[in-house]
């Protein structure tokens, strides 16, 4: 699954599950989230069926992960998605540039701006490589399946 394909996703909530940087070959950044057309099942997990991503970025430049209460929502910015976001300007990436020198480390490369928008979490990574993501369907009745 690409990242272009979650975000295409319409009235989709996701939570936040976990964090990691494994440093494996394949993934330097590993993100847990949860999903849900209904933002429900994400509060009182487990409940039902909802869906898990994990997602692997093989490398990052940074990330951020802030509580949902201290974001401000910028007109300014520009994005594609919902809870999964492309963002082709934001104040974040702004940032970034200003404080380390980009292109002269990543030569050739393009960084992008993933946004990953929970209900009580907002993540934001900026990286020149393309994420990997795996849908688990989580049921709390049966074993969980990688999809």
């Amino acid at each position: 699954m690409k990242f272009e394909d979650l975000i295409k996703l319409k009235d989709f909530a996701i939570s936040f599950e976990s964090i990691f940087e494994p440093r494996i070959e394949s993934s330097s950044l590993r993100i847990i989230v949860n999903g849900s057309a209904d933002t429900t099942d994400l509060l009182i997990t487990p409940h039902s069926l909802i869906t898990q991503y994990q997602i692997n970025f093989p490398s990052y430049v940074t990330y951020s992960v802030i509580y949902d209460d201290y974001t401000i929502f910028n007109e300014k910015e520009i994005f594609k998605g919902e809870s999964f976001r492309i963002y082709s300007k934001s104040d974040y990436f702004d940032f970034i540039q200003r404080q380390s020198p980009l292109e002269k480390l990543l030569p050739g490369e393009t960084c992008i701006h993933y946004a990953l928008c929970c209900i009580e979490h907002r993540l934001d990574i900026i990286s020149s490589a393309k994420p990997f993501i795996t849908e688990i369907k989580v049921n709390p009745e049966k074993e969980n399946i990688l999809m």
